[in-house]
């Protein structure tokens, strides 16, 4: 199952890289930045990073170094360069978590105002499926309003309530996310996790291409996978990534959180599978 958490980044200005992330606000959960949440010696594997900047300050140079990498010092750097338009960067790797902190260091154009990057470890615990697009079962209930405005850079959690869906078991295929100020990271948690809160980076779905897509990053994840986002992360990591969690009689327990760089109040339309 993937376990998704948040750093709180001030950049440095374009491409001088800034400090250290410190760990979001709102209950990350995460007692240490850049360490996971089980951080025995090869319990978690970062599968998935990257960053959200707020719409004056795009992207100019990002970089992940950790102690379990082969090359320590200058880790992964990539550099989008002073003309970049991007908001918003993710990439994909394996990296067995041993020792110390993962850090991520940022410079954007125009300003220097804080965004927020994420960090995804894949953990051998709670269960998932593979889900295929268009297996059929699967329902999405209607829109969920966030009940107050996200502060930026603090993660706020919305319960997701639906009344209608019979008692039984069912997998996350993914989420439409608007109402958003460009780029965030959405995530969701249950009992049925095990303490994990699986999730993925977005963009608004309901945005012109011309504002939102242009300045989202440059993958299929966050560019066309909406409502199929663990579907299409299943396939491209080569694990079940959609994660099951048990609705019964009381309400299904389902809490989704979502962090922006902008303060925003989020609508987002869950799509599930019966799997049983």
């Amino acid at each position: 199952m993937l376990d998704c958490h948040a750093l709180n980044i001030v950049p440095g200005a374009v491409l001088v890289l800034g400090a250290d992330g410190t760990v979001a606000a709102g209950s990350d959960g995460c007692s240490s930045p850049g360490v996971p949440i089980d951080s025995t010696e090869g319990k978690s594997r970062l599968r998935i990073w990257g960053f959200n900047s707020p719409t004056a300050d795009s992207l100019a140079i990002i970089r992940l170094r950790s102690q379990d990498m082969i090359n320590p010092i200058d880790g992964i750097t990539i550099t989008p360069g002073a003309a970049s338009l991007a908001l918003q960067y993710l990439d994909y790797t394996s990296i067995p978590y041993i020792k110390g902190t993962r850090s991520l260091n940022v410079g954007t154009n125009v300003g220097v105002v804080a965004g927020n990057g994420f960090l995804i470890d894949e953990v051998n615990q709670g269960e998932c499926i593979a889900a295929k697009v268009g297996q059929g079962k699967d329902t999405a209930v209607g829109l969920t309003t966030f009940g107050a405005a996200l502060a930026a850079n603090t993660w706020g959690s919305q319960p997701w309530l639906a009344p209608n869906l019979p008692a039984g078991k069912y997998a996350i295929l993914g989420a439409f996310v608007s109402a958003i100020a460009n780029v965030g990271t959405l995530r969701f948690r249950h009992p049925s996790f095990k303490g994990n809160s699986p999730g993925f980076p977005v963009c608004n779905y309901e945005l012109a291409m011309a504002t939102t897509a242009q300045v989202a990053a440059r993958d299929d994840l966050v560019q066309e996978a909406h409502g199929q986002q663990f579907i299409h992360l299943s396939e491209i990591l080569g694990t079940p990534c959609c994660p099951v969690f048990t609705v019964g009689n009381a309400g299904t327990g389902l809490t989704i959180d979502m962090i922006c760089a902008q303060a925003a109040t989020p609508v987002v339309d869950v799509v599930v599978m019966k799997v049983d």
